[in-house]
């Protein structure tokens, strides 16, 4: 019930913004689901909440509100809530929460959340900034912007990221994947494998999300094999965080790290699920409209609510190992789910990442690891951008499988995925019956 909860409420905050405009109507309704959906077993979830509601009250999600009009802001003052980067085919950006606003003479008063459209500016996340330029819409496209200030703790980050920069820079575009997979971004706009990525529907796998964090405790508690579970958990829930510090604190890592924690509290997925979405609105109210978030969170509740079932329909028909169906069946969840918001974002989605999703993720898994070890033995370069080579091969052949830009592909993939569900069902009717009537002739 949450994972239906969670993806009703991100497609209408996507798709009917003006809705949300005015929170007065809706999340209390909305509240009242959640609270009546948990009952009272849970009170801490039940307060997060009714917490959740209080704040979009008071402002919501992913808006600006300054007390003039827009067109006669000139200058933004506030802290970065992502860091900067480049895009191709547009100015980079990221997103800001403003403190104040003013134009050539007067200040005014300002808070919220608003996008700075940028060129390639060194903008770190909470970084204390003023953004000169104009609003365009509801995005501020910036001419110049100026550090006021910047915490201490972010030198730790910096000195982080510029060492990473510095050991993978040499390795050119092999380099630049290494620093998106373990920073977020990297130092281009774009590189040679991301046309082929996004064409291929490949750009979750070279996002960071909770797979990656996936990895990386994989890798750790391999590492570390030789230490009592106990340590080895403790260690890797500390390594995480920092990992998500080191990438400016991403929604959609902050979101499986959330749920990561949340799994420890909750008895069941489900409720860790709806936690780690209260928890992630109230922290950063800004994730509503970052679209790693959106996709994570619609994805992940796709893939909870249907992959077991399709997985087991999958394996009914075709004698295939349980690795190579469980993840088809998740790639034909979560594309169930997210195509609609695919088609809105990009015009266009991609059916063949239900093959090649598995092969993708487990390159990126491999190119993850190498790219951890390279930073330490920066001699391993060369075999870093082979690697790349077979990764770059493999997306352009992905990129070759048709591309929808209707939902004609996307009906068949509901009835296909509707199929194997009937037949889970009632492969499992069948196997009840039978074992009752055994028991019967038993007795």
């Amino acid at each position: 019930m949450s994972y239906a909860l969670v993806t009703l409420f991100l497609y209408l905050h996507h798709f009917i913004p003006w809705v949300f405009a005015r929170p007065l109507a809706v999340i209390p309704l909305y509240s009242v689901i959640i609270l009546a959906w948990l009952s009272l077993h849970r009170p801490a979830v039940c307060m997060l909440a009714v917490l959740l509601a209080f704040l979009l009250l008071m402002d919501a999600p992913g808006t600006v509100s300054v007390d003039c009009d827009h067109r006669y802001v000139s200058v933004l003052y506030g802290k970065a809530l992502q860091d900067s980067a480049m895009k191709k085919g547009r100015r980079g950006g990221f997103m800001m929460l403003a403190y104040a606003a003013g134009d050539e003479d007067s200040l005014f008063s300002a808070s919220g959340t608003v996008y700075i459209s940028s060129d390639n500016s060194d903008v770190r996340y909470g970084d204390t900034i003023s953004v000169h330029g104009a609003f365009s819409g509801h995005v501020f496209s910036a001419y110049s912007i100026t550090l006021h200030h910047s915490p201490e703790i972010q030198d730790l980050r910096n000195r982080a990221v510029d060492l990473i920069r510095a050991r993978l820079r040499v390795s050119g575009d092999a380099g630049e994947l290494g620093m998106r997979l373990l920073l977020g971004y990297g130092e281009r706009g774009f590189f040679s494998l991301s046309d082929d990525a996004a064409e291929a529907g490949l750009m979750h796998v070279l996002a960071l999300s909770g797979m990656h964090l996936s990895i990386l405790s994989s890798m750790i508690s391999f590492s570390l094999f030789f230490f009592p579970r106990s340590f080895r958990k403790r260690f890797i829930s500390i390594f995480l965080v920092f990992f998500s510090f080191l990438s400016g604190w991403r929604p959609s890592l902050v979101r499986a790290l959330i749920f990561r924690f949340s799994l420890e509290y909750a008895e069941d997925r489900d409720t860790a699920f709806l936690l780690s979405f209260l928890i992630l609105q109230i922290v950063f109210p800004y994730s509503c409209s970052d679209l790693g978030s959106v996709y994570s969170f619609i994805s992940l509740g796709g893939i909870f609510m249907l992959s077991g079932s399709i997985d087991r329909g999958i394996r009914l028909l075709l004698p295939v190992a349980k690795s190579l169906s469980a993840s088809f069946a998740a790639s034909m969840a979560a594309l169930l789910f997210s195509v609609p918001l695919t088609l809105d974002v990009f015009g266009c989605y991609q059916l063949g990442t239900v093959f090649t999703s598995f092969i993708a993720s487990a390159l990126i898994s491999l190119y993850m690891g190498l790219s951890i070890i390279t930073l330490f033995l920066p001699l391993l370069g060369p075999v870093l951008e082979t690697m790349y080579g077979f990764i770059e091969m493999f997306f352009s052949i992905s990129a070759l499988f048709p591309v929808a830009e209707d939902y004609s592909g996307y009906i068949m993939l509901v009835i296909i995925s509707l199929s194997l569900i009937a037949i889970d069902i009632a492969y499992r009717l069948s196997s009840v019956r039978y074992v009752e009537s055994q028991l019967q002739q038993h007795k």
